[in-house]
């Protein structure tokens, strides 16, 4: 039995190597973006976190200043 393509049926020619090769550039600077953006994200979660905090410890002196002046009324 034989198979009805050649093996050179199976090679790639110039047009598809470029195209696979523009292909791979363009991953990798969309990887090298995706890094970039993760290390953003990872920068605005740790100030979102901060101010969270920050709020919190704020309504809790918050409530401790109003039931002490209502201790005192």
């Amino acid at each position: 039995m034989t198979i009805g393509f050649q093996m050179t049926d199976l090679g790639l020619d110039a047009s598809q190597e470029t195209r696979i090769t523009v292909m791979q550039l363009k991953i990798e600077r969309l990887e090298e973006k995706q890094d970039e953006l993760r290390e953003r994200l990872k920068v605005v979660e740790k100030w979102v976190i901060g101010a969270a905090a920050v709020l919190a410890a704020g309504t809790t002196v918050i409530g401790f200043a109003t039931n002490i002046s209502k201790a005192y009324l």
